[in-house]
């Protein structure tokens, strides 16, 4: 799922659709159609015919949250998505990879909004199917399978250049479709690296930071074509 930047479109469905991946993107969403989608589709039946599930995030927002294009308040919380796809309310995806490859453009406090005072908090969370959270007996942590990539840039460079994409996920696009016979952890420590080569030669309003978190209980091949 793609919530974002018009330009990175193609290059990110073409890139999942060659990975054998059912690709729905969606665009210039409200907050209130974000977090609707995203508990429409922990909630899809589907799951349970597929491997793995990917998410990809392109928004402006905080340091640890997404905006929509309304932008009425701080955003939504990245903990609260990550929550929504946790094994106890998705449990169609339980022991199954949920990847999440995230960019942020992030606007200061300054450039927020007046009223944007009211962060989300955990309520949307309760609108999840009650059925998702009764899984039944399972020796899966809910917490396990997640690989949760984040990205984070200056919203300046996403305004002066909106027409490219981001090099973390051109840098990551690359290595999926190149190198996709080799493990997803190993093709992350190299994207990380090229992310890094990038800010040694530019300005600090150009410059990326790159997290990586995983709960991951095997290692993961995308695709072995």
């Amino acid at each position: 799922m793609v919530a974002g930047q018009l330009g990175i479109q193609k290059l990110l469905r073409d890139t999942f659709t060659s990975l054998g991946f059912e690709v729905q993107y969606f665009l210039h969403l409200h907050m209130e159609n974000i977090i609707q989608i995203l508990h429409q589709v922990a909630c899809m039946p589907q799951h349970q015919n597929y491997d793995s599930f990917v998410c990809v995030l392109v928004s402006r927002g905080g340091s640890q949250s997404v905006f929509g294009v309304d932008q009425t308040h701080r955003g939504y919380s990245l903990d609260h998505i990550r929550r929504i796809f946790m094994g106890d309310l998705c449990p169609s995806l339980l022991g199954k990879p949920k990847l999440f490859f995230i960019q942020i453009y992030v606007v200061s406090e300054d450039q927020q909004e007046v009223s944007s005072l009211l962060e989300m908090d955990g309520a949307g969370v309760n609108s999840v199917d009650s059925k998702a959270r009764q899984p039944g007996p399972c020796m899966v942590h809910r917490e396990a399978d997640f690989l949760w990539s984040l990205c984070r840039a200056d919203v300046a460079l996403l305004e002066q250049s909106s027409s490219s994409p981001s090099v973390y996920l051109q840098c990551l696009s690359q290595k999926l479709q190149q190198e996709r016979k080799r493990p997803l952890l190993d093709l992350h420590i190299e994207l990380h690296s090229k992310v890094y080569d990038w800010n040694s030669r530019v300005s600090a309003k150009e410059k990326y930071s790159v997290w990586l978190q995983h709960t991951l209980r095997k290692k993961l091949i995308l695709s072995c074509k």
